[in-house]
């Protein structure tokens, strides 16, 4: 294939512009670089001049005049692509001051904004710290009321209890008066009917 003007081996192209110089279809090239592994430059891929001649089997040996202004283009183009790579690295540094998790995010404020936001945020942290020792007092006041309630059921059962022995004791005392009751009668039985024989 002759190509009259045009590609230099010492020198790297863009596919858009190997797709206009060699009339070959984007896809292709795309296929070709995928095939061979051409490295890419901020996600496009540069053809090597030298790749090119050997893979479509250019011959340079004519039209070298011509390639002067492709040449200046190229480079023209790769010092674009440089100072774009030195711009987003800047700019990459600039950013890894913030390094923003995935979960953060940073909001910008008027002068106005901010002050009144700083002052919900103290009143946020006061209420806080309000209702931190309300729930204290409360669960003392709970712990307190628990404890005078084990107390009187304490109370409550000590006194069952004494007034169980109390009522045990009576009723074995009337069991015992019931009891003398009975040998009192029967005594004053026997005697009454040992008398009347007496007699």
């Amino acid at each position: 294939m002759f190509i009259p003007m045009k590609i230099q081996p010492n020198l790297a192209y863009s596919k858009n512009e190997v797709s206009e110089l060699l009339n070959v279809h984007p896809r292709k090239l795309n296929r070709i670089a995928q095939q061979n592994n051409i490295e890419k430059v901020d996600n496009r891929y540069i053809f090597k001049g030298s790749f090119l001649i050997e893979h479509f089997k250019i011959d340079v040996s004519k039209g070298v005049q011509a390639l002067s202004k492709s040449v200046q283009s190229v480079s023209k183009d790769f010092k674009e692509i440089e100072a774009l790579k030195t711009e987003i690295e800047d700019l990459k540094n600039q950013l890894a001051i913030y390094e923003i998790a995935d979960n953060e995010r940073i909001e910008v404020f008027t002068n106005e904004s901010y002050e009144l936001f700083e002052k919900r945020l103290n009143e946020w942290h006061t209420l806080q710290t309000d209702i931190k020792h309300q729930e204290e007092i409360f669960s003392l006041k709970i712990k307190g009321a628990d404890e005078r309630a084990s107390h009187y059921e304490k109370q409550f059962e000590y006194q069952r209890k004494q007034s169980e022995r109390i009522l045990e004791m009576h009723q074995q005392l009337i069991d015992t008066i019931e009891k003398q009751n009975q040998l009192a009668e029967q005594r004053s039985f026997i005697e009454a009917k040992d008398k009347k024989y007496d007699e």
